[in-house]
């Protein structure tokens, strides 16, 4: 006999991303898939190694290492008042997948940006919770509208999700963005959780990009970790930092039932990302990457080419409608270039026309991709 899946997942299969990029050819050039191209920084790597062979190799404590909370709680300044308001999990996804089974149950409803990644929509719908998208327009640049987003806000919603810098848009929320949603959903008694996973690819300015308050507010809850900045996507280095105790606990217990504690050797490892020369590595990889986000602006320049605005992350989100739309222009390029992109249905309602593309990619083959790109949206696909 054939197993019954539960209701709740029985709606789940691969996400577009994930089929597409596993069905392009393996010589094709991949500007789909969120994955730096880049290796880790060597101080990461030679610590890893260090762990590996000289370290501790049991289980470590489900709410993850001590050293590495501190550290981690460190980098987001007073909103985490120490390692106790930290966990560490196996990436942000799952971070992600850990709070939202913390505050969602059947029939609750979840607000999450449309478009945007599909993780917190996939997480809820696994545990039986509705999910309403808030727009970002491209009127907007591709914003929230802080005022919107809170009129949304119903009898049975239960969190905010805000994506910030954005995938797939590229955006970055400033500082009075968020506070106002820290207000607003705070005097509705909704929890915020923020996934700010590419914090440290910001390209408005010096530092990460805005993120939660600069004091502890037991509401918000943030899910980040280092597979972007510091291209460790195979490490799996997460974590969802909140102040409120009772819901840490909570999630620490979760976690638990889902995979007692995230490698050990693979934490203390990643202690090093926080160190001084951890940091070095890291800003290296986000030169590398401004210097791509700057072949992409060149190459599909504002006035000639509608797309959201490269603020931060490694997207351009491209409209592609002149020329039938995103899966027709991903199509295209696929059968015909072979170039990897992703159509902009893959993350929400109101984008067919988009395509995003990932300049995750080698510069000496990015930029010819990006010339393809621009021939193909100015004289049709």
């Amino acid at each position: 006999m054939s197993l019954r899946p539960a209701r709740r997942v029985a709606g789940l299969r691969r996400t577009l991303i994930r089929e597409i990029f596993e069905s392009a050819p393996p010589d094709a050039v991949n500007l789909g898939l969120g994955q730096p191209d880049l290796r880790p920084p060597p101080e990461l790597e030679q610590a890893l190694a260090r762990a590996a062979t000289g370290g501790p190799s049991g289980y470590g404590p489900t709410q993850g290492d001590p050293g590495l909370r501190e550290r981690v709680a460190a980098s987001y300044g007073g909103f985490a008042r120490g390692a106790e308001d930290v966990l560490i999990t196996t990436g942000c996804q799952e971070a992600c997948f850990v709070a939202l089974g913390c505050l969602l149950d059947g029939g609750d409803e979840l607000l999450v940006p449309d478009p945007a990644f599909p993780g917190a929509a996939r997480a809820a719908q696994a545990f039986g919770a509705t999910v309403r998208g808030y727009p970002l327009e491209p009127g907007r640049g591709f914003h929230l509208d802080p005022g919107q987003v809170l009129g949304m806000i119903g009898p049975r919603t239960r969190a905010v999700v805000v994506i910030s810098p954005s995938n797939p848009a590229g955006t970055v929320e400033p500082r009075e963005v968020l506070d106002a949603l820290v207000t607003g959903t705070a005097e509705r008694g909704v929890a915020l959780l923020l996934d700010d996973t590419y914090r440290d690819m910001h390209w408005l300015a010096d530092g990460p990009a805005p993120g939660p308050p600069p004091e502890p507010v037991e509401h918000v809850v943030v899910c980040g970790g280092l597979s972007k900045s510091a291209a460790l996507t195979g490490w799996r280095v997460g974590w969802a930092v909140c102040s409120d105790r009772e819901f840490m606990r909570r999630m620490v217990a979760f976690q638990q039932t889902v995979l007692t504690c995230a490698a050990t050797p693979i934490q203390l490892a990643a202690r090093v990302a926080f160190e001084p020369e951890g940091r070095r590595g890291i800003e290296r990889i986000c030169r590398r990457f401004r210097a791509r986000r700057d072949l992409v602006e060149k190459a599909l320049p504002a006035e000639r080419v509608r797309r959201a605005p490269l603020e931060g992350a490694f997207y351009a989100f491209v409209d592609a409608s002149a020329v039938g739309g995103g899966r027709v222009l991903a199509r295209t390029l696929l059968e015909q270039d072979g170039i990897v992109v992703i159509p902009g249905e893959a993350f929400g309602r109101t984008t067919a026309p988009f395509v995003r593309i990932s300049y995750a990619q080698d510069e000496r083959l990015l930029a010819p991709a990006l010339g393809t790109i621009a021939a193909r949206l100015a004289g049709g696909a």
